[in-house]
């Protein structure tokens, strides 16, 4: 397929439900990657059969660093070609594509923004299935390959490439370099063949992010939450009033933090703990939903997804589950993005396709007399 103007909105919600509250918000990132599709065209998004001889390269593109500083310092063109012709340069290979670091949030957009710039497609496959916040969390790094060399740069010349690290010391070394690139930086690393892309990737993850945005899109305040979470392929895992957010700025590493929800009718509990993403959903106490699935909190009025870093008390919210992807529940994989990666003292919630999860309470309608959306009871 070929995308244009007219699919960036389906991809901007669904790599923001993809982001499982993290990776950034998309909105902004979709008006870059429009401006670049005016000067570019329509980009080709290809399927990994589809690209021809599994003896091909692909390079996997992104951006590192706070996507909240990307808000501030967009890119201004030009990133994305000298981190690419550093790992050109070293691999002495000829990318027939390009595909994305990860599919949630900012880099499932900035992928086509990459692709723009160097006039190669995509290829529909990342390296994370979701957003997740470190690069030693790749597929390719979960499964004990190397994802150097790699380097990170910007448009004004500055460049930093590694070579012979592994990941975790990777990504050390360029989380502290970050501070010299102002926030962030572009990023490139080291080819992929083709015909090992099922194998290192989560093939079909741009076009899934596509399907979801698509559905997403007929989200209203009037629908059902149950219906709504249920066209996105999802579970419900509540509705209501969030009552309090707790945030803990660790000394090292990503701050963590915890939401507390409460049903409008029922007052069950929801819990959501989160570090750059929701990681975990207790009802009341009882643990339902985890990482490596996709924990989703919106907006009950507009569906509009809702960032870890903006939740807070008083919203009207919908949280609920989508399945992760398969890769991560390999049991090779499963340790490198399960509750336990974070800190949290629990093995990982799996859900098979028959599996329910009891939501808070019966849940009200807009309608409902203990909505906090209906007018005041009248009185006699």
């Amino acid at each position: 397929m070929r995308l244009g103007p007219a699919e960036v909105d389906d991809l901007a919600r669904g790599t923001a439900l993809l982001g499982s509250g993290g990776g950034g918000q998309t909105d902004l990132a979709a008006r870059v990657l429009r401006h670049a599709l005016t000067a570019a065209g329509p980009i080709t998004l290809l399927d990994a059969g589809d690209v021809g001889g599994g003896d091909g390269y692909v390079v996997p593109v992104g951006l590192v660093g706070a996507v909240s500083v990307f808000y501030e310092r967009l890119p201004s063109g030009g990133e994305w070609t000298p981190v690419l012709a550093a790992i050109l340069d070293r691999t002495r290979v000829a990318p027939v594509g390009v595909i994305a670091i990860e599919v949630g949030g900012v880099n499932g957009i900035v992928v086509f923004v990459a692709a723009a710039e160097l006039g190669l497609p995509v290829i529909d496959a990342d390296l994370q299935g979701r957003a997740l916040p470190r690069i030693d969390q790749m597929s390719v790094a979960a499964l004990g390959e190397p994802i150097t060399p790699l380097a990170i740069g910007d448009a004004s010349g500055r460049l930093l490439v590694l070579d012979g690290m592994p990941p975790a010391a990777a990504e050390r070394v360029v989380r502290g370099a970050l501070s010299e690139f102002g926030g962030w930086a572009a990023f490139a690393m080291r080819p992929l063949r083709v015909a090992d892309l099922d194998r290192l990737t989560i093939p079909g993850s741009l076009g899934r992010a596509l399907r979801l945005g698509a559905r997403h899109a007929a989200w209203s305040r009037s629908a059902d939450p149950h219906e709504m979470v249920a066209a996105l392929g999802g579970r419900l895992l509540g509705a209501g009033r969030v009552m309090e957010v707790v945030r803990h700025r660790a000394t090292v590493g990503f701050g963590r933090g915890s939401v507390i929800i409460k049903a409008h009718r029922g007052g069950g509990l929801l819990r959501l703990e989160m570090e750059n993403e929701y990681l975990l959903a207790l009802v009341d106490g009882r643990p339902v939903a985890s990482t490596p699935d996709i924990l989703c909190v919106v907006d009950r009025a507009t569906g509009t997804p809702v960032p870890c870093d903006t939740v807070r008390g008083g919203l009207d919210v919908v949280a609920f589950h989508l399945p992760g992807p398969a890769f991560w529940w390999r049991p090779a994989a499963t340790h490198a993005v399960g509750p336990r990666a974070f800190g949290l003292d629990i093995d990982p919630i799996r859900l098979g396709p028959q599996d329910r999860i009891d939501p808070l309470g019966p849940l009200d309608s807009p309608d409902s007399p203990d909505s906090p959306d209906s007018p005041p009871p009248e009185r006699p």
